[in-house]
């Protein structure tokens, strides 16, 4: 089993542990000929963090059949730290010693071999929603409002219809509302079959919007009291959360 990929930039990969790490301390990446993917859920079983990148998403790519990457991201994250702005990333796996190397080549050519961990393959399957409402949006301006929602509130209202796309808040620290539609330049697109709302964590949105720093543009996806679908665009590849809706709260 061969595996192996480059990044020209290793802040990319950097990102993306940050952004995945967010939501779980334990998973496996699969890497198959058709690129790298990885599924799994917050121990809360709350949230889902589905993430993907084809091979065009590398500088190079190969893998000639399924390989199992098992990782504590704590060990993955203390690696990236050490990387420059300047260094190229090769991800490669050592099937007889059951590690990730993880080479940062720069100045110097550094080489961490980081252990595999064997976890239990659990088969998660993504949310089937009938989304009413999709949103096409800067992840900037979808990052500012979760982060103006949070000053008043632990939880946030989507709204959405033809006109716009609100994200409202209240509680006892006061109320805000920020409004999003078609003539302002955060707004991309939207599709909206039917006039929709639902109520989240904002704890839990406030940390996946941090694969905001991988992604520029996030399709924001949701029907009334369903759950959340955030899809942060790649390129070549998606960061994909999904968060169930704080149906008690409802109002």
């Amino acid at each position: 089993m061969v595996f192996k990929a480059v990044f020209s930039d290793a802040r990319l990969w950097r990102k993306i542990i940050d952004a995945i790490s967010t939501l779980i301390e334990e998973a496996s990446f699969i890497a198959t000929p058709n690129g790298l993917m990885l599924r799994a859920m917050d121990p809360s079983r709350v949230a889902m963090v589905d993430f993907e990148l084809q091979p065009l998403g590398f500088e190079e790519y190969s893998c000639d059949s399924e390989v199992v990457l098992g990782v504590n991201f704590d060990d993955i994250k203390k690696v990236m730290k050490r990387a420059s702005a300047s260094d190229k990333l090769e991800l490669e796996h050592d099937p007889v010693q059951n590690r990730l190397k993880v080479k940062l080549k720069g100045r110097a050519t550094r080489v961490f071999a980081v252990p595999l961990l064997e976890l239990g393959r659990e088969e998660f399957s993504t949310p089937k929603v009938p989304f009413n409402v999709t949103v096409r949006m800067l992840s900037e301006t979808l990052e500012d409002a979760i982060k103006d929602a949070s000053v008043v509130s632990d939880y946030v209202r989507f709204e959405a219809d033809q006109s716009s796309f609100r994200i409202k808040a209240s509680g006892d620290r006061g109320e805000v509302e920020v409004s999003v539609d078609k003539d302002s330049g955060g707004l991309l697109g939207m599709e909206i079959k039917e006039p929709s709302h639902a109520l989240y964590s904002l704890n839990y949105l406030e940390n996946m919007m941090k694969a905001a720093d991988a992604a520029d543009v996030v399709l924001v996806k949701f029907s009334t009291n369903m759950p959340l679908g955030l899809d942060f665009e790649l390129p070549n590849g998606r960061i994909t959360y999904y968060l169930a809706p704080r149906m008690e709260a409802e109002t």
